[in-house]
């Protein structure tokens, strides 16, 4: 390391009265330097050239930023705050390295994403597998265009919430309909919900243009083809029952008849998946909202739901009767009830607003 001692002693008289362009001859020996042996460098030598490229970096111009931030993003063991420094400035700067350095956690990308924006968090959907916790806070802040960017890149993973959430902004958006279209990891239930996001769309497509003596019967033919397409994807078990709910609960929203009595006629029944399929629609949230209001530890949830939905407690009672056990004894019953009768319609309304708001942003 005698070459890096020398180094610091240019160093020094540079920072004091060195001028831009010495400085910047300074900052390129030292990245050759570290180039030519970082393969065999420890952390702690690796450290040394942090501190002093990342002291230099702050006093070079925009050009010799960018230089760096490209030499750097290749090295698996790039000085870590430098690679942050960089991954901070202007988005010419930043993006080799948000884009290629894998010195770059997931938490330094969110941290960058939240103090940077837009720009940054498209150079972050380029990156090579990036991780559940930086795709659901682009899907959460970054806006239309990052979304899209964000469910094209096909090696990034998903929590089954924010893949859950774009499923969701698909039913209004046909771009985003045809990047989640070719991805291979949509969970069953959300596959048939971009399904149908995609089925209602051609809907709209085709009868726009169409006479209206033509309109009803090229809709009818879409229905028909989507349900085709649904029964043959049937198998046995819980993905065949989903399928099979999902089916049904949108036939009877589609022709206005899916109403309060649906839902506690399917609760009666013991069918579970028609009933949350319903709830579903009815309270305008997508399927994993649902099933957790439906059957998730949280008893008050579905009173909530369904007061600021106006229904009956009979119906309540109904969806409660759905769960295994959690919640179904008399006396919990009971205490559900009074909770039910209890609460205000528009406390319940406003809760539920804030649900679905919840449910569109998470």
């Amino acid at each position: 390391m005698s070459s890096v001692s020398t180094l610091l002693r240019d160093l020094e008289t540079t920072m004091l009265r060195g001028s831009t362009d010495e400085r910047t001859q300074i900052l390129s020996r030292l990245t050759d330097l570290f180039l030519s042996s970082a393969s065999v460098m420890d952390e702690d030598q690796v450290g040394i050239f942090d501190v002093v490229i990342g002291r230099l970096s702050r006093a070079i111009e925009l050009r010799a930023r960018i230089e760096l931030s490209e030499r750097l993003a290749p090295v698996p063991n790039a000085p870590t705050g430098v690679v942050r420094q960089l991954a901070l400035d202007e988005i010419a700067v930043a993006r080799p390295v948000l884009v290629g350095s894998k010195r770059l956690s997931d938490q330094d990308l969110v941290a960058i994403s939240a103090a940077k924006g837009r720009d940054h968090m498209l150079a972050i959907t380029e990156r090579p597998n990036l991780g559940e916790p930086v795709t659901d806070f682009l899907i959460l802040r970054g806006g239309r265009v990052v979304t899209h960017a964000i469910a094209a890149n096909h090696t990034a993973r998903f929590s089954r919430h924010g893949m859950g959430v774009l499923v969701m902004r698909a039913v209004q958006d046909d771009a985003l309909q045809t990047a989640l279209g070719a991805r291979q990891d949509i969970p069953a239930e959300l596959a048939e919900q971009l399904m149908v996001a995609a089925k209602n769309s051609a809907r709209r497509r085709l009868t726009a243009s169409l006479e209206p003596s033509l309109a009803g019967a090229v809709a009818g033919a879409i229905e028909r083809g989507a349900q085709a397409v649904a029964a043959e994807a049937r198998v046995d078990g819980d993905l065949g029952a989903v399928n099979e709910a999902l089916v049904e609960v949108n036939r009877l929203h589609e022709a206005g008849e899916l109403t309060e009595s649906s839902v506690a006629r399917f609760a009666t029944d013991g069918a579970t998946e028609h009933a949350i399929c319903a709830v579903a629609v009815l309270a305008q949230l997508g399927l994993p909202a649902a099933e957790q209001i439906v059957l998730g530890t949280d008893r008050d949830a579905v009173l909530l739901v369904a007061r600021g939905l106006g229904w009956s407690w009979e119906t309540t009672s109904a969806l409660i009767g759905l769960r295994k056990d959690f919640g179904k004894s008399a006396p919990a019953v009971e205490r559900a009830r009074q909770h039910f009768r209890n609460l205000a319609q528009p406390t319940a309304q406003r809760v539920l607003g804030f649900l679905r708001m919840r449910d569109a942003q998470q």
